[in-house]
């Protein structure tokens, strides 16, 4: 039998401290928690580009699909080259939401957290009780930038780590090496909550349904190391599909 470490959310621990008693009911209430996310996307202008985010709107490149602008622009090159980041950021309650941490047995080689054999009930805790690391999503590189970003509502599986641990020597959990990720989100005044680690392993959410909202928020900035603030906010345009 194999195992995987799978997270959930919820707004309480179970009442009885042991096994869930459904695994539908689980994924139901997580699901229930954490349905709300934000799409974010992170280019690179290209280097001999001297126009502004009012002219690509203008000329119908940065639209509402959120994608690279520069894409059909000769001599730009593969949009590949230009990404910094392409993320869907859940959107964590800390001050209200419980992690649960189980253990998934499975008898074959499928290892879905849809259908486990088994289930073991590790451990609740409060979000805000977490030890908290932080991280950055913005570059810090000098440059010119372009963001797009886009609120959607998801459905999420149970989180599993993205670097999965090895099952099959003796091991023990500790929620002590769990952590909470922040990040300053460029100029915003307060920490954004961005996810979650276990023993530096990122734990993700995979998503098994996504309804994007009908407008994305385009912002172009520059990053100057020399400048004080060294992050730059040009401009913002929101755009409708």
């Amino acid at each position: 039998m194999t195992s995987k470490l799978a997270f959930t959310f919820s707004l309480s621990p179970p009442l009885d401290g042991g096994d869930p008693s459904g695994w539908d009911q689980v994924i139901s209430d997580h699901q229930s928690c954490l349905d709300a996310a934000r799409s974010l996307r992170i280019l690179r202008c290209p280097h001999d580009w001297a126009g502004s985010l009012d002219g690509l709107v203008r000329d119908g490149q940065a639209t509402a699909d959120g994608l690279d602008p520069f894409a059909r622009s000769p001599g730009s090159g593969p949009t590949k080259d230009r990404l910094l980041c392409d993320a869907v950021i859940p959107h964590f309650d800390a001050a209200r939401l419980w992690l649960q941490v189980h253990l998934l047995e499975f008898n074959g080689a499928d290892l879905s957290t849809d259908s486990p054999a088994g289930i073991r009930w590790l451990d609740a805790v409060p979000l805000q009780q977490l030890s908290n690391d932080t991280c950055w999503f913005y570059p810090t590189e000098d440059g010119h930038y372009l963001a797009s970003e886009r609120s959607c509502a998801v459905r999420f599986a149970a989180g599993v780590l993205a670097e999965p641990m090895s099952m099959d020597q003796p091991w023990s959990y500790d929620r002590g090496d769990l952590r909470l990720l922040w990040s300053l989100m460029a100029d915003d005044d307060d920490l954004s909550c961005v996810g979650l680690t276990y023993q530096r392993r990122r734990i993700e959410f995979p998503r098994q349904a996504e309804d994007p909202a009908p407008s994305v928020t385009w912002s172009s900035f520059r990053v100057d190391g020399m400048a004080d603030p060294s992050f730059q906010r040009l401009s913002t345009i929101s755009t409708y599909g």
